[in-house]
């Protein structure tokens, strides 16, 4: 296939597997339960703090601890901690079970249409506290303060009403355990900091932050200093990407520069002839609904593309992250919904499932979606740079597009028209910048809320626009069969997490074109009688999708309002990097003859981050720029 070739530095990549975080668990829980690997209970006993992990172990086979007592440090097999907590960690609200429940009744505002959702599980939402999420990442104010990034301690009072919300912690576990897919310092990488940027994605504020700003700290007590702006800082929707931007930029104390402001000299990188101070930029962030993710990417990507454009600092690298914490402090977002768009207990009767497979897109029982929380992050940078870097490329982004008309819409997702439109230019860009057609493209991870509208719209705005970019495209022959993934509806239930909607399906996705097993439609027992058009076009199924290391996959979300996103995305292999580096052969078999150790060491460091204790700080203080000397 004949097609205008663009040249490498406008291709785009993503780099290691990402960090998640979602009602399930961390990263590899949530993995271990999308393609029912057993280990997933040992992750699942190591995210509420039960037993440790062999930081050292091999990646497919974790060797699982024993946290106390006599036999503190030994080997505990599965079959032990399935027997001791197996139980109690699905089901026993001790522990805050996991996935999809019914909330405790402290969580929930009055008369609200529901009492099912899916916050983070067992005892990670409560802040510094044991076993909480503040601890597992080492961000507790004792934490930094003994540590290279002591002139943060203050940013992280251990006080909830004065320490990051609970969105600002899910940007920073996500955003800095992204930087494990690095080999090197990320200062060694970008040297000159103003080329590297966060762009994230929340569809809300931090919610549980409100709770701090009903009333002032003074009431009641001799007058003290009242940190007001501590208190209004984490109740924005951009303090945890800011956060992270302050966590990996160089220290400079400002009692030092007010004495001595000569110090911040040292910003200035004279060596490369840059008048700029070397910086880490402030961060994007970009609210869209449900979509929030991919449009956020649909804002960087072309800022990625823009090096040759004189005058402009193009970034090398970005941090894409999303967070949201809805449910919090009272789950009244709930009442927003309402309980036409809501699993409530009386559907969940009904339908005759367990709460945690009430989410059950393109099936006739998929009466409502059910509120969670998340936070996914990975980093983007062009083909040149990661070839240069010897950086582990997991995916090349071929397509990407968004329509946020809004017209013709009502206010709920999907219904209207014009959704189409993002796929549509997905599909253009696969075809016209790098010869992919639409064939090219055999597995989507679609929006799978868990109502009727949405499994219908996701697959008649998928039907019409491979259609119509079939028909543009002269592709006259019968469109192939595509598989289809429904990561919201992963068992024990992820939920629908808002702003990092799309990043679900990036994570599975990138799974999927690495050749590994995604998650497919595991809640589905029967087709909804109003998608028999579409019975020949996509295959439903319960099982888990075998990936394709050659493959495609089309990622699409729906928000509220008219907010729609799409990404089209093909696997890396020595082919596909050949194909797109054409002028560089000499970096590129100096790259494919490493890429076997890059790809092991990355995901050695990965899985080492994964299960230690406080790695997010630890991995913080690697990567971030160097300060006053």
């Amino acid at each position: 296939m004949s097609f205008a070739a663009i040249p490498a530095n406008q291709v785009l990549v993503t780099v290691g597997a990402g960090s998640m975080l979602s009602a399930i668990g961390t990263s590899e829980t949530h993995r271990a339960a999308n393609i029912g690997d057993p280990n997933m209970i040992g992750f699942a006993a190591f995210d509420a703090r039960l037993v440790d992990i062999d930081p050292q172990s091999a990646v497919d086979a974790p060797v699982f601890l024993h946290r106390e007592g006599d036999s503190k440090g030994q080997p505990i097999s599965i079959g032990e901690i399935n027997e001791r907590w197996g139980n109690r960690l699905l089901e026993d609200n001790i522990l805050q079970n996991m996935g999809s429940r019914f909330l405790p009744a402290e969580m929930m505002a009055a008369d609200l249409p529901t009492d099912i959702g899916a916050p983070l599980p067992h005892r990670l939402e409560r802040g510094s506290e044991p076993g909480g999420l503040r601890e597992r990442a080492g961000l507790r104010f004792a934490d930094l303060r003994g540590s290279p990034l002591g002139d943060n301690a203050l940013l992280f009072d251990d006080d909830p009403r004065l320490g990051p919300s609970l969105q600002a912690q899910m940007f920073l576990h996500s955003g800095l355990g992204a930087l494990a897919a690095l080999p090197r310092p990320l200062s060694e990488i970008v040297p000159a900091a103003y080329r590297f940027r966060v762009a994230a994605a929340t569809c809300f504020t931090g919610h549980d932050a409100y709770k701090a700003l009903e009333k002032s700290m003074q009431k009641g007590k001799s007058p003290v200093f009242d940190k007001f702006a501590y208190r209004l800082a984490s109740d924005l929707h951009t303090h945890g990407p800011a956060l992270l931007s302050t966590m990996l930029s160089p220290a400079f104390p400002l009692g030092k520069v007010r004495t001595n402001p000569e110090i911040l000299e040292q910003l200035i990188r004279n060596d490369s002839g840059s008048i700029m101070y070397n910086v880490p930029q402030a961060p994007l962030v970009s609210s869209a609904a449900c979509a929030s993710a991919f449009l956020t990417f649909n804002d960087i990507a072309p800022q990625l593309l823009l090096s040759g454009y004189p005058g402009f600092n193009a970034p090398e690298m970005v941090l894409w992250a999303s967070a949201d914490a809805s449910l919090l402090p009272d789950a009244r977002i709930l009442e927003g919904f309402g309980p036409a768009a809501l699993m409530t207990r009386e559907k969940l009767a009904k339908s005759g499932r367990p709460v945690w497979e009430a989410l059950a897109p393109f099936d006739p029982d998929a009466e409502g979606t059910i509120v969670s929380h998340a936070a996914y992050a990975t980093l983007v940078t062009t083909l040149p740079f990661a070839l240069a870097n010897f950086l582990d490329i997991t995916s090349f982004i071929v397509g990407w597009g968004q329509s946020s008309e809004t017209g013709g819409k009502q206010h709920f997702a999907g219904v209207g028209y014009g959704g189409e439109n993002a796929i549509i230019a997905s599909l253009r860009m696969a075809y016209r910048a790098h010869g992919y057609g639409v064939d090219d493209f055999g597995h989507v991870e679609s929006h799978g809320t868990g109502t009727r509208t949405n499994s219908k719209t996701d697959l008649n705005t998928l039907t019409e626009a491979r259609r119509r970019a079939a028909e543009e495209q002269g592709y006259r022959e019968k469109l192939k069969r595509m598989t289809v993934g429904a990561p919201k509806a992963a068992i024990p239930g992820v939920g629908h997490p808002m702003g990092p909607a799309g990043h679900l399906a990036t994570e599975e996705g990138t799974h999927y074109l690495q050749g590994h097993k995604s998650v497919g439609i595991p809640t589905w027992r029967r087709p909804d009688p109003d998608l028999a058009q579409e019975a020949e076009m996509y295959e439903l199924s319960a099982k888990p999708v075998d990936g394709n290391e050659d493959g495609g996959v089309i990622e699409a979300v729906q928000g509220f309002g008219g907010y729609v996103a799409a990404m089209a995305r093909r696997s890396a292999n020595a082919q596909s990097i050949r194909r797109h580096a054409v002028s560089d052969e000499k970096n590129v078999d100096a790259y494919l003859e490493r890429w076997p150790e890059i790809r092991r060491e990355r995901l050695a460091r990965e899985a080492r981050a994964n299960r230690t204790i406080g790695s997010a700080l630890r991995l913080a203080v690697e990567h971030r720029w160097p300060g006053a000397k």
